[in-house]
């Protein structure tokens, strides 16, 4: 089984460039909006779109999850973006399901997986999970498990400063899960599900790849923070993913200004795009990190 996920805890200390500050943050009028969100109606609404959703009550990651979907739709009308949606979004406990930590803030399944502890059905691919947070116990930083708009603004903040992640936008929760989306489906188009699978699940289940990952590439995507830095190529391209997404939403509105992948190593190439598709051939000694990254969007990740 391979899950792949968003927020742990982390204690480097190693330097990091090409952040994203958000700046605005949460204004009160998006707090506002968080407290008058309908549940109900934003499920409807996703139904009609064929995503499924449990927010279990959640205003914060529904509203969120409408925040992210609805630009994401905008950049696809407007820019032709292809952007892809999951198939499902879900608030779950986390100690109901088969991941390594309980108190991670969110997951994606690549792959169709037994997610649900005790169930004989799998979730279906590219599902998102946030936690929760009803079995974390009390403690100073209950702030960060903790969906209360102002406490995702601090620890957003708190993550940014400690270049742990790679923008304080207090929506980076939804952009890292939505961004493996994405990712997810552009890598199964390239190499196939099955392939995808065993490439998830191998991060997943063997250290030693993990090491490997970390030894050849965690200086490179320290560049992006340092959770880029110590997991695996999903997260450094979910990382790297959110931040360029960050950057391009007005800060008022909520929408996006751009397709922000276009001229980055996730860009959707296609053939009447031969400006980006006479890309130089370098030995894997000599990949700049730009090719790094646009072989782990691929599917190359060794």
């Amino acid at each position: 089984m391979k899950v792949v996920f968003s927020f742990q805890s982390n204690n480097s200390s190693k330097p990091q460039k090409q952040n994203v500050a958000f700046g605005a943050g949460l204004m009160p009028e998006f707090e506002q909006a968080i407290r008058n969100a309908d549940v109900l109606e934003i499920s409807h609404g996703f139904a009609k779109q064929g995503i499924e959703t449990d927010f279990k009550g959640n205003k914060f990651v529904a509203w969120g999850c409408k925040i992210v979907i609805n630009a994401l739709q905008d950049a696809n009308r407007r820019f032709r973006a292809g952007f892809v949606f999951p198939s499902g979004i879900c608030v779950e406990d986390f100690g109901k399901l088969n991941v390594d930590d309980p108190m991670m803030t969110g997951v994606c399944n690549l792959t169709p997986t037994f997610l649900r502890k005790n169930s004989t059905e799998k979730t279906p691919p590219r599902t998102i999970f946030f936690n929760s947070f009803e079995s974390i116990p009390q403690g100073k930083k209950r702030y960060v498990h903790s969906w209360d708009a102002v406490n995702v603004d601090k620890s957003a903040d708190e993550a940014y400063a400690t270049k742990f992640k790679s923008t304080d936008f207090f929506l980076e929760r939804m952009l890292h899960e939505f961004s493996h989306v994405i990712h997810g489906k552009n890598v199964e188009e390239k190499i196939g599900g099955k392939a995808l699978a065993a490439e998830a699940r191998s991060f997943q289940e063997e250290p030693s790849r993990i090491e490997r990952y970390r030894a050849e590439y965690g200086e490179i995507m320290s560049q992006i923070c340092r959770y880029a830095e110590e997991t695996d190529p999903f997260e450094a391209v979910a990382c790297d993913m959110t931040g360029l997404f960050a950057n391009a939403f007005d800060k008022r509105t909520l929408m996006l200004t751009r397709n922000p992948l276009i001229d980055t190593p996730y860009e959707n190439l296609h053939f009447w795009q031969p400006k980006r598709i006479r890309i130089p051939v370098y030995s894997k000694e000599k990949r700049p990190p730009t090719e790094i990254k646009r072989d782990f969007w691929n599917g190359k990740f060794d």
